[in-house]
């Protein structure tokens, strides 16, 4: 008998996604639990048992070999919509399980008792269970153990989970100190080093003041890097478990081109908004955010007195975002080069501005995590294309 859906079950599998844990390799400290669960219950089947849409998939298993089994079929999905204890003494006689394959096969299932794995959400998302070929019980002690190996699993997960958390961020501090070493620093110590000169009276002033000049473009620069870093950062680091809306990509368009009207203005360029008001996207609309103030600044960079269009347009079931200029281009070495790797690639821009090459870096980073994907294509004093295409979610 195929047993019912939960009624929280859109939840439920939101709250079971989350923890990143499916189809991930074994690990000991589930495999122990495991055993324990078998030793305790003197059962010779044991499975830390996670019920995803169509399946149930065992983190850890003792005394089977499969990896998985369908949920039509599974005990765990008739377990997981009893909130306690869930024990079937004899399979056979079970109107629920007497047809079951588990029951009637090769693995010949007579005994199954388990408890439900219930997130801190509340949602149970599968079963720790111990099963037997014979019919039995439990004794109550092997029930209680049952019960607290059951909540031990559940603490394992989440602290797996919070462990997973802890990496993203320590890497995202290190990533963020690693940059401000070398493409903050750099720039900072050398106008300290010429306000040294300066008081040292070791420089003359005409010489001074073009240093200044080119100190000047470089405190820009680097105010530039640091906000597309502290930006980067604060988007690392938010929570990840908010789910994107959906939201018309003309608007935000719009929203990024009324940031970057003034300095488009001192070079004299156009933006040119042509995205169809039907096209929508279910990203994060700040990561959206910075991709586009990133390439449109990259944009104008190497534009003058021409014009930065931005369109998209709906592709199946992505959605194909493009940012073009009129300016210089690029040689087509470099357009070939600079997405292959994590070397980063900068040139002066028409007004002899200097950039870091940290904002592509970070543009390939959160498409990728996206799903998406991003190409680039230029032709040497004809302009440059940058193509993004981003998979819609199923929402």
């Amino acid at each position: 008998m195929k047993a019912d859906i939960p009624v929280n079950e859109s939840l439920r599998l939101a709250d079971l996604h989350q923890y990143n844990i499916l189809d991930t390799p074994e690990e000991e400290e589930f495999d122990h639990l495991v055993k324990l669960a078998s030793r305790i219950c003197n059962a010779p089947i044991s499975l830390i048992s996670l019920l995803d849409a169509e399946r149930q998939w065992f983190k850890a298993r003792v005394g089977m070999d499969e990896q998985e089994t369908s949920r039509d079929i599974s005990f765990c999905s008739h377990g997981i919509l009893n909130g306690n204890i869930f024990i079937v003494p004899d399979a056979t006689i079970d109107a629920r399980f007497t047809n079951n394959p588990l029951v009637t096969g090769n693995k010949g299932i007579r005994f199954y008792a388990g408890v439900p794995l219930t997130s801190e959400a509340g949602n149970n998302l599968g079963m720790l269970c111990v099963i037997d070929t014979e019919p039995r019980h439990l004794t109550n002690e092997q029930q209680e153990a049952l019960m607290i190996l059951g909540k031990q699993v559940v603490k394992q997960m989440e602290l797996r989970l919070k462990n997973q958390e802890l990496e993203r961020i320590t890497e995202t501090q290190r990533r963020m100190i690693s940059i401000i070493a070398h493409d903050v620093r750099s720039p900072l110590a050398s106008i300290v080093s010429l306000f040294q000169l300066y008081l040292n009276k070791t420089i003359d002033p005409e010489r001074f003041n073009n240093f200044l000049n080119v100190s000047s473009t470089q405190l820009h620069s680097t105010m530039a890097l640091l906000e597309n870093l502290v930006e980067w950062g604060s988007i690392q680091l938010q929570p990840t478990l908010n789910v994107p809306e959906m939201f018309q990509l003309k608007e935000v368009v719009d929203k990024v081109f009324t940031e970057l009207t003034v300095q488009t203005n001192m070079k004299e360029n156009r933006l040119l908004n042509q995205v169809h008001a039907s096209v929508k996207l279910d990203v994060d609309e700040n990561i959206l955010r910075f991709i586009l103030r990133n390439l449109l600044t990259n944009a104008n960079k190497f534009t003058e007195k021409g014009s930065i269009t931005v369109d998209g347009f709906n592709f199946g079931r992505k959605v194909v975002l493009r940012v073009t200029d009129t300016g210089i281009g690029m040689p087509a070495r470099m357009s070939e080069r600079l997405f292959l790797s994590k070397e980063k690639y900068s040139r002066r821009g028409t007004q002899n501005e200097s950039g870091s090459g940290l904002g592509l870096v970070l543009i390939k980073e959160f498409v990728e995590k996206g799903n998406g994907s991003i190409q680039v294509q230029s032709t040497e004093g004809h302009g440059t294309s940058f193509i993004i295409e981003l998979p819609l979610q199923q929402i």
